[in-house]
């Protein structure tokens, strides 16, 4: 009685948070999936951290322009006062001394406040062309990388879906074969009572109440637990409901071969790869473009309160500057081997990833023919459980059967129901796994 009492309760408790249960529709979970999923947030995010290097990169490009001020204070002031020498010469020699003569000439000034402002302009840079390439081709991997993650989650969430539909599934079949239990235990009591049955069918009966009881309960939890992981996939630790889009359809290409070129030709996992070995690429040649010289040209304008040695409180300065790497340490000899060995390893994931999605389209072509058999098988055996266990039923109302003969025939539709849940759920999962 309490262990009823208890599955009563809980039973109340689920139709409750049915009640609550919210509920969506399969393209408007994979909506949500492509805003609050965070995995696939932070994959975006590398997006934005691939471009933000890209800026980085192109910096080497882009005229740079700096302002700079301060203030000097020298030890000594050096000065040549031409003027007052030039006015005492004339007037040794008796002569009208000229009206302009020149100011004093400072050669180090014992005070002084200046500014400045450059700008320097790259007119050869090989290596950061280079570079830039090279992080161009690291934001399309990002993009590359976050769609295949994007592919990944929303198979992932169809077959959850798919999955949390087939414990839907089993839970109201062991609804069903709870309530038989009881109708055949209020039967199996009527006869005990009119003395047409055993009192051991009674207890048999009992039995298989508690034993039904005990397998909903269970059925509940797995249901919870896959409702649960639905809610996760969405960015929240709360259960939903996703319905999934119409019956799960078994049609396959007569031959894989043309399944795997699909895959192939849209799986972003290849185009990673080939994103990959195009970046290790561009870092080769940024490499050996170090051997290039790099050549720019400067513009400078400075100003003081302190007249310069030319006699002006300001002045300009125009440069063209070209640098030349002969030797660096062995850095550029180290890049390009890294980088190297960067484009081999891509070049191998790239071969790896065709071989394994050759593997997997395989795998999913017969996982969706293993599963529709299997459901074929169900569906037969689910009719011919359904006529045993009505044939039981009457029989043992007949007096011919016995209870135990019911018992075997119920458990057996049971058996039955949960296998057809199962076989209809795992092939709406391979069917998801066809689209990845």
């Amino acid at each position: 009685m309490t262990s009823f009492l208890g599955v009563l309760l809980f039973s109340a408790a689920g139709t409750a948070a049915a009640d609550e249960l919210r509920t969506l529709s399969l393209g408007q979970a994979l909506d949500e999936l492509d805003v609050r999923n965070l995995p696939l947030i932070e994959a975006k995010s590398r997006i934005e951290q691939a471009r933000a290097l890209v800026g980085q990169a192109s910096s080497g490009l882009l005229p740079t322009l700096v302002a700079a001020g301060g203030c000097a204070r020298n030890s000594d002031e050096a000065r040549a006062d031409l003027g007052t020498a030039i006015g005492g010469l004339f007037q040794q020699l008796q002569k009208p001394v000229p009206p302009c003569l020149p100011g004093p000439l400072y050669i180090q000034p014992l005070a002084a406040w200046t500014v400045s402002g450059s700008i320097n302009v790259p007119l050869l840079a090989p290596t950061a062309w280079a570079d830039r390439a090279a992080a161009q081709r690291g934001t399309e991997a990002a993009a590359q990388s976050a769609s295949a993650i994007r592919l990944q989650l929303r198979g992932t969430l169809v077959q959850a879906a798919w999955a949390a539909n087939a414990a839907e599934e089993i839970v109201t079949a062991s609804e069903r074969a709870l309530n038989t239990a009881k109708e055949h235990r209020e039967t199996a009591a009527r006869m005990v009572a009119a003395g047409q049955a055993a009192p051991l069918s009674r207890l048999n009966a009992d039995t298989e109440v508690v034993r039904r009881e005990s397998y909903l309960v269970r059925a509940r939890a797995e249901l919870e637990r896959a409702r649960l992981a639905l809610g996760v996939l969405l960015g929240k630790a709360e259960p939903l409901r996703v319905l999934p889009a119409g019956n799960a359809d078994a049609s396959v290409p007569v031959s894989s071969d043309i399944l795997v070129g699909e895959a192939l030709a849209h799986r972003p996992e290849i185009e990673t790869d080939v994103a990959k070995i195009r970046a290790a690429e561009a870092q080769a040649l940024s490499a050996r473009l170090r051997l290039v010289p790099q050549i720019s040209g400067s513009a400078t304008a400075f100003a003081s309160d302190m007249p310069y040695p030319t006699g002006k409180n300001d002045r300009w300065r125009v440069t063209l500057d070209a640098s030349w790497a002969i030797f660096d340490g062995g850095y550029r000899s180290g890049r390009r081997a890294q980088a190297d060995a960067e484009a081999s390893a891509a070049r191998a994931a790239t071969d790896d990833a065709r071989l394994a999605i050759a593997q997997e389209v395989a795998d999913v072509v017969r996982d969706v023919g293993v599963a529709a058999e299997r459901l074929r098988l169900a569906e037969r055996q689910v009719a011919f459980a359904s006529e045993a266990a009505a044939s039981a039923k009457r029989t043992f109302e007949g007096g011919v059967a016995g209870s135990l003969d019911v018992l075997d025939a119920n458990d057996r539709l049971f058996q039955f129901d949960v296998a057809l849940a199962d076989a209809r759920g795992r092939l709406g999962m391979a069917r998801a796994g066809r689209s990845v």
